[in-house]
């Protein structure tokens, strides 16, 4: 975190843990030793059964100074230096303040607004994304096939898949100010993807707005567009929600309620594809039956 004044601790191979003091200038800080901005006296650590460090120290610091931020980190070292930490949702978190006066302290990782920010992201595009965009499909997939279902079931296919489209926009943007707002934490692939969501679910809506006749020569085309991204976005979306949730590091309980969800769906798409699988052969075969009926009582075209 720039512009912390750190106290670093690791063990040696002497069994001497090596302490010492580290301005952080910057998010690619190599925890080089120099001074900090208060006095530091009196510095030792202890290694506590090779798996706890503890660092002691006298602070001088200004006058009427009550109360400090405060952050702590572990990770590991390599050739002799230490190496980034984690980002994960406990290291992200790992912060508070502490009253020098009380000696009491106060975590404000869990409560903190970037926190929030991140459940608001999840959240929508969990929804969105991980949820309406799948049974938006669902519904053009499997309400088509009943003529009764006509056009019904294409105005219930745009609108989910439109509110799906404006939801996920919404947290794709909270995604982007997260981005800016930590511009040290990067995590590269679940960015790429939500980059692609969006692109692809611009596109399909453009493609809404562009759909052409179903009498029309380029129709057959259009669906093959249409239904290859459609899916495209459905598996990326699954899959990114996947890559929040080890980001995000929830409790377990919500993960399970999402996995809970797509199986739900799952099944359902299952039985539906078989369902409807018979209805249209049984209606081929209906069709068939009266075409040769017709011919034999010379009626055939």
């Amino acid at each position: 975190m720039p512009g912390a004044q750190a106290l670093v601790a690791w063990p040696q191979s002497s069994g001497t843990p090596k302490v010492y003091k580290s301005p952080i200038q910057s998010y690619s800080t190599t925890l080089a030793e120099g001074n900090l901005t208060y006095g530091v006296t009196d510095l030792t650590a202890e290694y506590l059964n090779n798996d706890e460090m503890i660092i002691f120290a006298t602070w001088t610091l200004p006058t009427n100074f009550t109360t400090i931020l405060q952050v702590w980190q572990e990770g590991p070292v390599s050739n002799g230096a230490p190496s980034i930490h984690d980002t994960v949702a406990a290291n992200l978190n790992a912060k508070g303040t502490l009253n020098l006066l009380s000696g009491q302290t106060a975590s404000t990782g869990g409560s903190s607004s970037t926190t929030r920010k991140r459940n608001r992201h999840g959240v929508l595009n969990a929804v969105s994304w991980g949820i309406l965009m799948p049974f938006g499909a669902m519904v053009a997939r499997y309400l088509r096939v009943f003529k009764s279902a006509d056009p019904a079931w294409f105005y219930l296919h745009a609108a989910c898949q439109t509110s799906a489209y404006a939801v996920g926009v919404a947290g794709w943007a909270t995604g982007i100010k997260l981005g800016d707002d930590s511009a040290g934490i990067k995590y590269d692939t679940h960015r790429n993807i939500g980059i692609a969501l969006f692109a692809l679910g611009t596109l399909q809506v453009f493609a809404l707005l562009l759909r052409p006749n179903k009498d029309h020569k380029i129709r057959f085309y259009w669906n093959i567009y249409h239904h290859a991204t459609g899916y495209t976005v459905i598996i990326l979306s699954i899959v990114n929600i996947f890559k929040g949730f080890d980001i995000l590091n929830p409790d377990d309980k919500w993960k399970k309620a999402y996995i809970g969800v797509i199986i739900a769906l799952g099944v359902q798409a299952a039985l539906l594809e078989a369902y409807t699988w018979f209805i249209v052969l049984k209606r081929k075969k209906s069709e068939k039956e009266t075409h040769v009926s017709n011919g034999v009582n010379g009626h055939g075209a």
